[in-house]
């Protein structure tokens, strides 16, 4: 079994659990300014202000007016909420589903999950004879396809920003510090969108540098590939630049390092 380094889905289960505390957060301040404007009104019904009854009829439609305008304010925030914490969710499965699967890679395969750098978050990598391979885990629903200039299509819809450009460049910034650490070891890297959900249209070569996989062609693609370009000794200089990398991440430390055999 590979060497595993780092704990799959470590990132967006905080962002789950920020996204968490955020609704509490809301619901808490939503129900503290609900109590507010409920003493307003009983303190305009309950005939103990020496102010007319004019001005504590106006207090009260104030007051209802100001409830049915948070009540609308309240639903559409933890609507947003709601929705941003399931999508991290759903990316801590499957990073977890990928992770589980990098696992069973052979002996000679070193695994790093869920590596911050100053780039960005890199949720796996895969070090080994065939290679460098640089993962990120897509848990989107629906068909995923090329749109001719190199950028994905999620059901015909163009993505929300240029995933492909943005996630190339930081692997190259990160194969850049790599390269320092290793001193000359010049390893063959290879970005790769692993989609758990998704069904796949985006043919090689139609994003790129980027290569778009689901997750049960992933054995295949990296262990079986028939191209051997480093050498044992290589991968475990790489390996060790790629956790010098991660262990600038304090939390990082918290997280398992184990073999498994």
């Amino acid at each position: 079994m590979a060497m595993i380094i780092g704990e799959s889905g470590r990132y967006v289960g905080q962002r789950a659990a920020n996204a968490s505390r955020q609704m509490l957060k809301h619901v808490l301040l939503f129900v503290a300014i609900l109590s507010f404007i409920g003493g307003v009104l009983i303190g305009g019904i309950v005939p103990m202000s020496p102010f007319p009854v004019w001005l504590r009829l106006s207090v009260v439609i104030v007051a209802i007016l100001g409830i049915l305008f948070l009540h609308r304010f309240a639903k559409k925030k933890f609507t947003e909420l709601e929705g941003e914490r399931n999508d991290w969710r759903r990316g801590t499965d499957g990073e977890t589903n990928v992770g589980g699967i990098l696992a069973k890679f052979p002996e000679d395969f070193y695994v790093i999950n869920d590596l911050a750098t100053s780039f960005g978050n890199l949720d796996h990598v895969v070090i080994g004879p065939t290679g460098v391979f640089v993962l990120d885990s897509k848990n989107w629903r629906g068909v995923v396809s090329a749109d001719g200039n190199g950028e994905l299509l999620l059901n015909g819809q163009a993505t929300h920003k240029k995933e492909v450009r943005l996630f190339v460049g930081r692997m190259l910034g990160v194969r850049d510090r790599v390269l320092a650490l290793t001193q000359g070891v010049d390893a063959y890297y290879q970005a790769l969108f692993v989609f758990t959900s998704a069904r796949v249209e985006a043919s090689w070569g139609s994003t790129g540098k980027l290569h778009c996989i689901r997750e049960e062609k992933l054995y295949k693609y990296i262990v079986e590939s028939t191209n051997k370009r480093l050498a044992p000794e290589e991968a475990r200089t790489v390996a060790q630049a790629f956790r010098a990398l991660a262990h600038m991440d304090k939390d990082f430390e918290r997280s398992p390092v184990k073999s498994t055999t």
